[in-house]
């Protein structure tokens, strides 16, 4: 097929080690990318190999993920997208930190990306990491160029004990890439001395899907029979949410409904779940989220502060602004510095109610039309233009030393 091997032409072949199952979870930044970038290459995306899924650092949902796993485990291997994007979830071995056992799930995994590398006709991919789990894998590339796209300070993931495998991992991705690319300002300005090709990229938006959304309409049915403000939010629920800050919201906020949308996988949501001004309705598919966005006055960004989330650029957020809504956000960096303007920034309890009650009462159609026009800038097409531009540019350069 279409070779690489530090060359490229406008069309060439990619072997994506995603963050996120394919299959079992609403696209992350990857999928998005990958499902733009497949108009032009075909795509082999790889769910992840969670061989840390027995070392994790809570037990809770670990069943569910585990069966969920699973799942994904049974397909084994699809096409999606008309064919353009192949996807496989390679079988594992469930343990990590054993010498042998490591060795042998790191053949097996690569014998099984390596077949069906080799019936698909791909030999020299680009290989594009979101998954440093993959750091066990990308020496197998070496003809090719890796793109080490940076969404998370992965390292820091409050999911998984062994935080020194993780950093060893990261360390190893970066020292194996040719190009890399960060989601925040916080993760390059970690990586931008390091003497690569590095790149600051926040995350795009389905500008239009959420545009028009918000035009036709037509709103995503809420069980409230009255007429309070909705204060929303969408994605999974964890530990890693401030439940404390939100339970204070809604006592104190008892003249709005709030509502929030995503599976609960960890952290203690029993006194949230019995307010009778909120509605969790569970995961939702990713269809329906613009005209659930839509249905809200104001958008929450409601996360404990630390490192995972210092670093972090939530994808929801060019979301919200596509939507036009308000927005109140912990002080994440990528927020507070890129929209102090636009959305309101509090920590403390008390201060974040007041930022939800003023966002509401004193929204204008001008501050609505600069949240939308911030995110028309972000569209996931004009992002794969500037990656398609990054990726020729080092093309070129090689070529000339």
């Amino acid at each position: 097929m279409r070779r690489l091997q530090k060359t490229i032409t406008s069309e060439y072949d990619i072997i994506c080690f995603g963050p996120s199952d394919w299959w079992a979870n609403n696209p992350s930044c990857c999928t998005h990318l990958m499902k733009k970038m497949s108009v032009k290459h075909r795509i082999l995306y790889v769910n992840p190999v969670s061989s840390d899924l027995l070392g994790t650092h809570s037990r809770k949902g670990l069943i569910t993920r585990i069966i969920r796993k699973c799942k994904s485990l049974f397909r084994f291997y699809r096409k999606e997208e008309n064919g353009r994007i192949h996807v496989i979830s390679p079988l594992f071995i469930p343990v990590q930190g054993v010498r042998l056992l490591d060795i042998l799930n790191n053949i097996f995994v690569r014998l099984q990306i390596s077949a069906v590398c080799f019936l698909l006709g791909m030999q020299h991919p680009l290989v594009w990491v979101e998954n440093i789990r993959a750091a066990d894998f990308v020496k197998a590339y070496g003809k090719s160029i890796v793109l080490y796209h940076v969404s998370d300070r992965f390292e820091e993931c409050p999911y998984t004990k062994n935080k020194e495998k993780l950093r060893e991992r990261e360390r190893e991705i970066t020292a194996s890439s040719d190009i890399v690319i960060c989601v925040s300002k916080e993760l390059f300005e970690s990586k931008k001395n390091l003497g690569k090709k590095v790149f600051y990229l926040p995350h795009g938006v389905d500008y239009d899907l959420f545009r028009q959304a918000e035009k036709s309409g037509q709103r995503y049915p809420l069980p409230f029979n009255d007429n309070k403000p909705v204060i929303g939010y969408f994605g999974t629920l964890t530990a890693q949410n401030d439940i404390e800050l939100l339970e204070y919201c809604v006592d104190h906020l008892s003249d709005m409904n709030f509502v929030f949308a995503g599976q609960i996988t960890a952290g203690d949501y029993s006194r949230l779940l019995s307010k009778p001004n909120i509605c969790f309705l569970g995961k939702i598919p990713y269809a329906e989220i613009p005209q659930l966005c839509a249905a809200f006055d104001v958008c929450l960004l409601p996360w404990k502060m630390n490192k995972w989330i210092e670093n972090c650029n939530p994808l929801k957020l060019k979301e919200y602004l596509a939507s036009g809504k308000p927005i109140v956000s912990v002080p994440i960096r990528e927020v507070a510095e890129n929209y102090f303007n636009l959305i309101s920034i509090s920590d403390a309890p008390s201060s974040f109610c007041k930022s939800i009650q003023w966002e509401y009462e004193n929204d204008t159609e001008l501050r609505k039309e600069m949240r939308i026009q911030a995110a028309a800038a972000h569209s996931w097409e004009s992002h794969i233009v500037f990656i398609e531009k990054v990726i020729q540019q080092y093309v070129k350069e090689s070529s000339d030393l």
